[in-house]
């Protein structure tokens, strides 16, 4: 039986490829299709032998692939019986049963009003098909908000294993203005996604407070011998009062109020800046909402996305760092547009 992920991945591939009716596939053809789901995930291409291998093996006990004979004279690959499934990607009444279980655990969970996130219910809807032998491929069905080509993929399992696990590991990543990586010794506590990318919070070693290091920035993930440091941090809530990811200990919360074009308003509603976002007044042009949350960079940056349709009227400073923004964006395009115009 296959043990290593990379074989397991490759041989779920050609299965699909063997019982792809629309087309014919050739060697080189499933070298193709396995080296490109190989990269999505960033695992290392592999070459014409080994796929050429895989052939070999699957022909042989015991999985006794058997191909359709005139195909086959052809160089070309595809089950004789279309109904064959390999037996590696099937499951043992034992993993079955222990598969059910999780499956009504989750079941009862999703079935709570709180808990009807659309993860959960894709999970157990995925759990269910694996369950019944039909595996189901999730871009064609849904699709969550996730780069499948984002760098830092590659590290999550190692680093999830070590914030459940309260393991410290040496990274070495290099920050966006520097050209050169540095080895960091890291307690890591929590992994958060934001605007389809991941992120780190940890205590490194020597330092005060939490870190935030981004994972497409880590290059490298490896244990370190060393007695893990606790955090206090309640991860729950760490969250409640900010938007994204950007936070330090100086930065305290405010009380943001903003006036909302009437028409734009509903959009702001049913996805709110903060839990705690609540009407201070309306009238038959605007709302004014009002909530508590940190200014960084991610809030400047939603708040900017509305255009002219959010105005702020306090915190002062922030409205002033908007004005500047706008004032700024307002000289580069009148100044682009003298450009275009003396060109032509």
């Amino acid at each position: 039986m296959p043990t290593d992920k990379n074989k397991l991945l490759r041989y779920k591939v050609l299965d699909n490829c063997f019982r792809d009716t629309s087309r014919l596939y050739r060697i080189d053809d499933l070298v193709e299709r396995c080296n490109h789901e190989l990269e999505r995930l960033d695992l290392r291409p592999v070459s014409r032998r080994t796929v050429q291998l895989d052939l070999q093996t699957l022909q042989a006990e015991p999985y006794n692939v058997e191909f359709d004979p005139e195909l086959q004279r052809s160089r070309c690959y595809r089950y004789a019986d279309l109904g064959f499934t390999l037996s590696v990607l099937t499951l043992t009444s034992t993993s079955r049963d222990a598969l059910r279980q999780t499956i009504d655990l989750l079941r009862e969970r999703c079935s709570d009003p709180d808990e009807q996130h659309p993860q959960w219910q894709w999970m157990l809807a995925s759990l269910e098909a694996i369950a019944a032998d039909r595996p189901m491929e999730a871009g064609a069905y849904v699709s969550f908000d996730n780069n499948a080509s984002f760098a830092g993929n590659v590290h999550f399992a190692a680093l999830l294993e070590a914030v459940v696990g309260h393991h410290p590991v040496v990274v070495r990543y290099r920050p966006y203005h520097s050209a050169e990586a540095t080895e960091l010794k890291v307690h890591p506590y929590h992994l958060k996604q934001y605007n389809s990318r991941w992120f780190l919070f940890c205590a490194e070693e020597g330092q005060v407070g939490l870190t935030n290091l981004a994972l497409d920035r880590i290059s490298s993930v490896r244990p370190w011998r060393h007695a893990f440091r606790e955090t206090d941090t309640d991860f729950q809530h760490y969250f409640d009062d900010m938007v994204g990811v950007s936070v330090n200990t100086s930065m305290a919360t405010e009380q943001i109020v903003l006036r909302v074009r009437n028409a734009r308003y509903p959009y702001v509603e049913t996805k709110p800046f903060s839990e705690k976002q609540r009407i201070v007044s309306h009238d038959d042009q605007y709302h004014t909402i009002a909530f508590p949350l940190k200014v960084n960079n991610e809030l400047v940056s939603q708040l900017l996305s509305f255009g002219a349709d959010i105005e702020v009227l306090q915190p002062q400073h922030l409205r002033q760092r908007l004005a500047s923004a706008a004032e700024q964006m307002h000289r580069q395009y009148s100044n682009a547009q003298k450009d275009c115009t003396s060109q032509q």
